[in-house]
C-alpha cells in the first residue's frame, strides 16, 4: 500500500490558472498541479537549488526532482501540441506569510517568496505546546 502524500507548502495561490494557445483547438488539457507550479517557479524562475526548494516546500529533495520531471514534461507537452494548460490546487498548505502584502507590489514584496515555509513550521511549534 502505497503512503498517503503529503502536503506541499507553496507560497501563494498562482494568480493565473489557465493559459491557452491563441488559437483555441477541441484537445484536452495539461493539467499542472499547484506543487509542480511551485517546483517550476521556485527553480526555473527563482534559481533555488533543488535542496533549498525541498526545504522550503518541506518535502525531500527527491520529491523535488521527480516533481520538476512531471512539470516539465507537462509544460513541454502543452507548448509542442498547443494544448491548454490549467493548474490545480490540490493536496497544498499555502504558507500565510504574503497574504499581507500590498496588491501594488504584487510579486516584489519581499515576504511574499522565500517564505522557507516558516509560518507552518511556527505553526505546527505551536500546536505542540
Amino acid at each position: 500500500m502505497a503512503r498517503p502524500k503529503k502536503a506541499r507548502v507553496i507560497c501563494s495561490t498562482p494568480r493565473h490558472r489557465q493559459f491557452a494557445p491563441i488559437i483555441e483547438e477541441n484537445v484536452e488539457t495539461v493539467i499542472l498541479e499547484a506543487d509542480e507550479y511551485e517546483v517550476l517557479r521556485l527553480h526555473d524562475l527563482e534559481h533555488l537549488s533543488q535542496a533549498e526548494v525541498a526545504s522550503q516546500m518541506l518535502v525531500s529533495r527527491p520529491t523535488v526532482t521527480m516533481l520538476l520531471n512531471t512539470a516539465h514534461q507537462k509544460v513541454a507537452d502543452a507548448l509542442v501540441n498547443g494544448k491548454p494548460i490549467n493548474i490545480a490546487i490540490q493536496n497544498c498548505c499555502v504558507c500565510e506569510i504574503g497574504c499581507s502584502c500590498p496588491p501594488e507590489k504584487k510579486d516584489s514584496c519581499t515576504k511574499k517568496h522565500r517564505c522557507a515555509a516558516s509560518c507552518r513550521r511556527e505553526r505546527e511549534g505551536q500546536s505542540k505546546h
